[in-house]
């Protein structure tokens, strides 16, 4: 069987892998990405946009999420595509007074970070954004946030990628993976690829990439629905998320045994109007294996505690839902940066719900270490090693 040599190989064809092939291309290593269903049809397909840098974790997971927005700022310019990168400003909307403490404890953790966010009233909320329910306390508001649209920014590193050098397979299924000593081949059903390094962007699917490998990777599935309405005018100045969300997302523990339907099935609130008009309502997050149905009994709660924030939702008609798996890590944090049992094997995976804001950093960092040696933010937070062996959720 015939076998290509390159520097590196790179499977994931989705925001995470395109991103890496990006910047590794960029650096002047030949570069080989393979995908095994279509450029941008996993995780990066069936997502939001949202570029939120206040739902980040104070510490690393905001540090990485602040170089991202700095380096989409110039993205499209860059690689000369529209990635529909908008900083229009982000509202957490607040619900009660417990909501309120939590908010604040870690919105001055984010300041000392160099965020830019302020906790704001119910009526400064409300001049921001007119449509928001009279019932809320106020918001968390940060000037920084935004959104971009996912498959552009995966098709536009892609094509930049593919000018630089890289090589593309889609449609070519990885089905086994060698790695001897200082070689990582990887094998396909028409040929095989070798290389110093190969590059696990696989997002959920990052786990049996490396089973076979002999390497257990502790990355599980999160699902998440969204609702999709007609075309409209514009409605929203910003984009926004309820601080439910955010104790959902860093504490999925929450919804176990809740008394309140909507939580126990991990649904939040978040909604971000598209440059066609669409609105994308969202959210939830259960685990649900693979599987990437919608669930009528979601959907319906998703779309009732939505108008407790946005009572004229009501009148809009739904046109479509959809659902996407989210890689979800025990920590939060991403795996980036080399296996210490094969040093041939790079990490790329493991964002869950921040992929979109970290997609940039990710691939830098990952060009940088392969290039360079090393790279800007310490990669021993993001080692697989961090996680002990024996974790596992049901």
């Amino acid at each position: 069987m015939k076998t290509i040599t390159t520097d590196a190989v790179v499977i994931g064809g989705g925001i995470i892998g395109s991103s890496t092939a990006y910047y590794l291309s960029q650096a002047g290593l030949n570069v080989t990405l393979v995908e095994k269903n279509g450029i941008g049809c996993g995780t990066s397909g069936s997502c939001d946009g949202f570029m939120f840098l206040q739902t980040k974790k104070p510490g690393l997971s905001l540090e990485i999420a602040l170089e991202s927005a700095r380096m989409y700022s110039s993205l499209s310019k860059q690689i000369k595509y529209d990635v529909h990168y908008r900083q229009n400003g982000g509202l957490i909307l607040i619900e009660t007074q417990e909501q309120l403490e939590i908010m604040e404890k870690i919105t001055e953790k984010q300041k000392a970070l160099g965020l830019d966010v302020d906790i704001i009233d119910i009526d400064e909320t409300r001049k921001r954004e007119p449509r928001v329910s009279k019932k809320l306390l106020g918001a968390v508001y940060s000037p920084m946030d935004g959104h971009v649209n996912p498959i552009s920014v995966t098709m536009g590193y892609m094509e930049a990628a593919k000018r630089q050098g890289a090589v593309i397979y889609q449609q070519t299924p990885v089905l086994d993976l060698d790695i001897q000593n200082d070689t990582a081949t990887v094998k396909t059903q028409n040929f095989n690829i070798s290389a110093p390094y190969v590059v696990n962007a696989a997002g959920v699917w990052a786990p049996a990439i490396g089973d076979m490998a002999g390497l257990t990777i502790p990355i599980i599935p999160r699902r998440g629905q969204i609702l999709v309405t007609e075309p409209l005018p514009p409605m929203f100045n910003h984009v926004m998320l309820c601080a439910r969300y955010i104790a959902i997302k860093h504490n999925p523990d929450l919804v176990n045994n809740s008394d309140d339907p909507g939580l126990s099935l991990g649904v939040g609130f978040g909604v971000e109007q598209t440059d066609n008009g669409n609105l994308l309502i969202s959210n939830s997050r259960d685990f649900a294996g693979f599987d990437t149905q919608n669930t009528h009994k979601v959907l319906k709660e998703i779309a009732k505690y939505a108008l407790r924030f946005i009572p004229e939702l009501k009148d809009l008609d739904i046109i479509r839902t959809y659902a996407g798996l989210r890689p979800y890590t025990p920590d939060g944090l991403p795996f980036i940066g080399p296996v210490k049992a094969l040093p041939s094997m790079i990490m790329a995976a493991g964002h869950e719900g921040d992929g979109i804001a970290q997609a940039p950093v990710t691939g830098k960092m990952v060009a940088d270490y392969i290039s360079k040696g090393s790279c800007n933010f310490p990669l021993d937070a993001f080692s697989l090693e961090r996680i002990d062996d024996e974790w596992s959720h049901d």
